[in-house]
């Protein structure tokens, strides 16, 4: 999973989580507003009506007991507004009640019941015909109990108005954090849409600017293709041309069969090296063997070996210093190659030099080891620089066979194995190709150097 996908699930999860969160505190509050507010409505509120109409029929009662002793009437009046009196204490003592509003209510409860007392006693006395002492009983109690009854209600109505006040603040405490933290979520939410916005168009770039790449290495792979098609074709059919022309003249006239099979073998022979050229530079860009391990000497004493009747033919000398005791890290096949292209390279490019000679020199340093091939032909015009190791690249003017694959060869299995190479001009004018490898651990102990350089070769 890259980077920019791991963003955006991380991104997306966070963004549910806040989406969620706040779902769940908003709800939360909300609760929270709903049982406060319903305190209010069924507790508090009709808590607070009831008390006040409760005081206010204490003080009907006071009048009413009042007018009955001085006139010595209205005993229905009396015992109606005592029935109100006793049904609006009910009423209250049913209403839910925290421990302070329960001692608040009790000690109305009591007032109250007191009050009633002395009010049945001052109509006792008012019908007992003991009207002055039932006017001192209104006067010393009735309107004492009175009073008491109202304070009590009058505490308890201040109580449930607190508490109201104090659910309100509970309310609009909520409402504030609800809306905050509503508002941080928002932002939060904003911030990792933003995040992941940014992430989007910036993956969708990646992804046009990697599509475009791939149309682009698609359309010049289709021009290398056509290229190559086309060199191959060329380089292919030119010498099949010449073994047909070989044929055509055995057939018209087989006494001339002996030079037309040679001519027409050395064709067939072009035509093979050609497509070993094409082979190996295909298998170039394989993947480079784990710990392989390429002894220099033994490969440079195979290369001059098989390459001094080349040289000769080619009125050329191989030079070969001192090869140094030492090891690449590279099969030996890889580094046959190498060196095998570079020698032969300079000896075909010879050109009319009056001086015909391709030299090797290896060193090591650093551990790293540096290999040279020089000769001493005409050179590489500067023109040309490091496109001389691209495919199909061949210097102006030059007459020997070939379709321009061994210097790119040479720079596919050098660069896959960690190595770097260049070109330069030489010491005595020609050209001068360098390139170095990481140089090998020694063996161990006990270790088997591995496989033989035949088999190393064969598996190239």
């Amino acid at each position: 999973m890259g980077t920019s996908t791991r963003i955006l699930v991380v991104a997306f999860v966070l963004v549910v989580a806040a989406f969620i969160g706040s779902t769940l505190l908003v709800q939360h509050q909300a609760q929270t507003i709903d049982e406060e507010a319903a305190r209010i409505s069924r507790d508090i509120g009709p808590g607070i009506q009831v008390v006040s109409d409760l005081r206010a029929e204490v003080r009907e009662v006071e009048e009413t007991v009042s007018r009955a002793v001085e006139t010595g009437g209205l005993s229905d009046e009396v015992a109606q507004a005592r029935r109100r009196v006793d049904v609006l204490l009910e009423q209250a003592l049913a209403l839910p009640t925290d421990g302070p509003e329960a001692v608040l209510l009790a000690k109305l409860h009591g007032a109250v019941r007191t009050f009633n007392e002395a009010s049945e006693r001052a109509l006792e006395q008012s019908r007992g015909g003991f009207s002055a002492e039932a006017r001192r009983t209104v006067h010393s109690e009735v309107w004492r109990l009175a009073d008491a009854a109202g304070s009590a209600a009058n505490d308890l109505v201040q109580y449930d108005v607190s508490q109201s006040e104090a659910t309100a603040g509970h309310i609009e405490a909520a409402l504030a954090r609800g809306n905050r933290i509503a508002w941080q979520l928002d932002s939060l939410c904003a911030l990792l849409a933003a995040l992941a916005a940014w992430v989007t168009v910036r993956a969708v770039r990646q992804i046009h600017r990697a599509q475009q790449q791939n149309e682009e290495m698609a359309r010049r792979k289709a021009e290398e293709l056509e290229e190559f098609a086309g060199r191959v074709a060329h380089d292919v059919l030119s010498p099949l041309s010449a073994v047909s022309m070989a044929l055509g003249v055995v057939e018209r006239n087989p006494s001339h069969a002996p030079d037309a099979l040679t001519r027409a073998g050395a064709s067939l022979a072009r035509v093979r090296r050609i497509v070993d050229g094409l082979l190996e530079f295909a298998r170039a860009g394989a993947r480079p063997e784990v710990g392989a391990r390429a002894t220099v000497k033994a490969v440079t004493a195979g290369l001059l070996e098989e390459l001094t009747p080349f040289a000769t033919q080619r009125h050329a000398t191989l030079r070969f210093d001192e090869v140094p005791d030492c090891a690449v890290s590279c099969s030996p096949g890889v580094l046959l190659s190498v060196l095998g292209n570079l020698l032969r390279n300079g000896l075909k490019y010879l050109g009319n030099a009056e001086t015909r000679e391709v030299a090797l020199r290896v060193r090591t340093r650093r551990g790293r080891v540096l290999f040279e091939v020089e000769d001493t032909g005409p050179g590489i015009p500067s023109s040309l620089g490091m496109r001389i190791f691209e495919p199909y690249i061949r210097g102006p003017n030059t007459g020997a066979p070939g379709i321009g694959l061994g210097l790119a060869t040479v720079k596919r299995l050098v660069e896959s194995h960690g190595g770097t190479l260049g070109v330069r001009a030489g010491a005595r004018g020609g050209a001068l190709f360098w390139f170095e490898l990481d140089e090998a651990a020694p063996f161990e102990p006990g270790q088997l150097p591995g496989v033989s350089l035949d088999r190393q070769v064969s598996s190239l």
